[in-house]
């Protein structure tokens, strides 16, 4: 694993809070319960429209987030090697060429089965040049976690399995990098420094677990001004009414359009049941379907023809909740408690299907699925979500 950077780790860029972003973590097994991998990213987009894709690729078939109808990009995903891939953007890095994240991403997934073919590639593209200024989490089927900080013709790579790189064994992101240039701004030192407090305490004791992630980092409403908890919000910001609260620098922001965890496994486990948990909405309006690039094409609720229909229903409860047109960002937290019956069910279903998933993974892991099995597996659930919700 490429070590390098290291006289960066202790400087934190000169970052503003900024519009645009994403939230993201790389986690190694040694600061989880189960000693299995971690990756987490909070997708923050002004394009709503979400949908999950399966691919064949040329050495590995791979799953992933895309913008609806667009295959040429993956912002987040998996392959059936084990390998998983997400980012966050970071313009502080060097470079005058940007967007080109999912691009690469997508070629990662296709071609890359461990990290050092991940680092082989970005050597490669240093030479010709990527369109990519971002904070790239990687983790694979035999144990290795690593962020990379890429410019169009540059990276350094931070092994998180590295006590020296990642004491407390994980790192955090948000849009901007440890190695960016001090000259240019980045963005999310709030949901940085956040996202830190909540790993913090559970990576040190050894029992970070995805569910952890999924039931409290990616919900989190903690703001820079305020702790609207317990909810309802009972303060007022900016002249608001009482119970709005600005979801602008919060980790699940008005502006979170989906999230990934990707749970791995241990070395000698199959790569296949490398799980994506995948919520496609904004993280509080949404329930968590398990998925595996093994399991082939995705059911139509996720890929439709135009549109996710999923995704489509969750979007219906984000309008719900954000209801002032006037004011975007802003969530009606009363509306968000008063409304027990879906915060009820979401729990429910939610819990529901990570009981069946752990004895489905645990039943796995001594013999392993036939696809075909994986695939009802993840088109059950699914279904149930649709049905229930």
């Amino acid at each position: 694993m490429v070590k390098r950077g290291l006289l960066c780790l202790g400087i934190l860029v000169s970052a503003v809070q900024g519009y645009e972003g994403c939230t993201v973590a790389v986690i190694s097994g040694k600061a989880t319960a189960d000693g299995r991998p971690l990756l987490w990213k909070n997708r923050d987009s002004s394009f709503r429209e979400n949908e999950v894709a399966f691919f064949r690729g040329l050495c590995h078939d791979f799953i992933g987030v895309i913008n609806a109808g667009d295959t040429t990009q993956v912002w987040m995903g998996v392959n059936t090697a084990g390998l998983a891939i997400m980012n966050a953007e970071s313009m502080d890095q060097p470079g005058d060429s940007a967007d080109a994240e999912g691009f690469f991403m997508k070629q990662v997934l296709a071609e890359c089965g461990r990290l050092q073919d991940v680092e082989t590639l970005l050597r490669q593209t240093n030479l010709t040049g990527r369109g990519t200024r971002a904070n790239f989490g990687c983790i694979d089927a035999f144990g290795g976690a690593a962020l990379y900080e890429t410019g169009n013709r540059s990276f350094v790579c931070f092994d998180v399995n590295d006590p020296l790189i990642a004491a407390d064994g994980f790192l955090v992101r948000a849009n901007f990098s440890m190695t960016g240039q001090q000259d240019r701004k980045g963005q999310g030192p709030w949901r940085y420094q956040r996202a830190r407090a909540l790993l913090q305490k559970p990576a040190r004791q050894s029992i970070l677990s995805f569910e952890y992630l999924l039931q409290t980092v990616c919900r989190d409403l903690v703001t820079e001004e305020v702790n609207p908890y317990p909810l309802p919000f009972t303060g007022s910001m900016d002249g608001a009414p009482k119970g709005w609260l600005c979801t602008q620098n919060s980790i699940n922001r008005h502006r979170t359009v989906s999230c990934a965890i990707f749970h791995g496994v241990r070395p000698g486990e199959p790569p296949l049941l490398t799980t994506l948990w995948c919520l496609l909405g904004e993280p509080l309006c949404s329930i968590a379907v398990p998925l595996w690039a093994g399991a082939g094409p995705v059911d139509k609720a996720l890929d439709g023809k135009h549109h996710s229909a999923l995704n489509r229903t969750f979007q219906r409860k984000h309008a719900r909740l954000y209801h002032d047109k006037k004011n975007p960002d802003y969530l009606d937290t009363r509306k968000l408690v008063s409304d027990r019956s879906f915060t009820r069910r979401q729990v429910k279903i939610e819990q529901e299907i990570l009981a069946d998933t752990r004895r489905a993974l645990a039943r796995w892991r001594e013999r392993l699925p036939a696809a075909e099995e994986l695939a009802k597996f993840q088109n059950d659930q699914i279904t149930y979500v649709v049905r229930r919700y």
